[in-house]
């Protein structure tokens, strides 16, 4: 899945001006996150991949494709056959090949009942609700595919293919992902990855500024607020990064700093320059062999939460509605801390 930002997603306690859980500082992993307990939610998660597996004839097969339009479109490509027994043939046939069963198997092993991915979305939903009272929350379908799509979310839905989060652990996996890819694509980057693409409805930016310092603020938005729905995940498991490489990246925070400033990068606006520093890339090799891709979001993340600290009198939705980086990144007063 990647993202996009869409044209015209170290420890630092962050206040919020609000209540915070007292459990998630004991974690050095957590910032502080608003109390949700009187928050209220309905979540509905729907095990379309241990139905598809029940299946027992091509009759039900089509029947329960009719009954999830979406899937069949986002996932199956139900509209680019000619007549829908050819998609129900191949996707029956798929469904009872001997040779998928290891596949479903793992999948089942590693997901087991979905109740700890459940919590950890119902937990997220009530911290967006918290902020945005207005938000509706998206029903949840899990699929299987044999490795075609990882995920589709609307403002209602969210359909997850299961199969495609076994890492690099699992016996198959999809074509042509490279590891610094394939190691994203893992059970615990299920919530994470979706919190990413969700911030975009919040994540209020200028479509006429095209600089890189626009893009490395917009990918620190996203991730702040992807950090403040789950605050006490790693922020190796939102950026993609191993825990190595984030400790790394900030031994060698003045470094990295160093080479935006020096080479005058922040206010470049070609998409080949850019796309050295926020897209996806193994390594930046522009500053480092060891240095990995896409660390101008992680600057980007670094300033905004120095934005947020610095600044108390903004609200988290006020930030998010900021459209202007230039002002987030002077107000921010970012250094390296080494």
């Amino acid at each position: 899945m990647k993202k996009k930002r869409p044209e015209g997603k170290n420890l630092l306690y962050i206040s919020l001006g609000i209540i915070f859980f007292i459990s998630c500082t004991k974690n050095k992993n957590c910032v502080p996150g608003p109390d949700i307990s009187g928050v209220s939610i309905e979540l509905e998660i729907e095990r379309v991949d241990q139905k598809l597996f029940a299946v027992q004839s091509k009759e039900e097969l089509a029947n329960l494709i009719d009954e999830n339009p979406v899937f069949a479109e986002a996932f199956l490509m139900k509209s680019q056959y000619p007549h829908d027994s050819i998609l129900i043939n191949r996707y029956y046939g798929l469904l009872h090949d001997p040779s998928i069963d290891t596949l479903w198997r793992e999948t089942q092993e590693v997901f087991g009942d979905f109740e700890d991915i459940k919590n950890e979305f119902s937990d997220a939903f009530k911290r967006i609700r918290h902020f945005y009272p207005d938000f509706r929350v998206p029903k949840i379908k899990t699929v299987f595919t044999g490795l075609s799509h990882d995920m589709y979310l609307s403002d209602s839905l969210i359909i997850i293919g299961l199969d495609y989060y076994l890492g690099n652990e699992g016996s198959f996996r999809p074509l042509n992902t490279p590891e610094y890819i394939l190691k994203r694509y893992r059970k615990e980057n299920i919530v994470p990855n979706t919190l990413l693409l969700i911030s975009e409805r919040y994540n209020q930016t200028n479509p006429r500024d095209l600089s890189l310092l626009a893009d490395m603020i917009y990918y620190g938005k996203a991730h702040y607020f992807s950090k403040q729905m789950l605050p006490c995940v790693p922020d190796s498991i939102f950026l993609g990064y191993t825990p190595e490489e984030i400790s790394l990246i900030d031994q060698n925070e003045g470094i990295i700093w160093a080479n935006f400033i020096e080479n005058e990068l922040l206010y470049e606006t070609s998409h080949f320059m850019k796309d050295k520093f926020i897209s996806e890339r193994p390594t930046t090799l522009e500053i480092s062999e060891n240095c990995p891709g896409r660390i101008g979001r992680w600057v980007g993340w670094e300033m905004v939460k120095e934005y947020h600290n610095k600044n108390k009198d903004i609200s988290f939705t006020q930030l998010m509605r900021n459209p202007d980086a230039q002002d987030i990144f002077v107000k921010s007063r970012y250094k390296p801390r080494i």
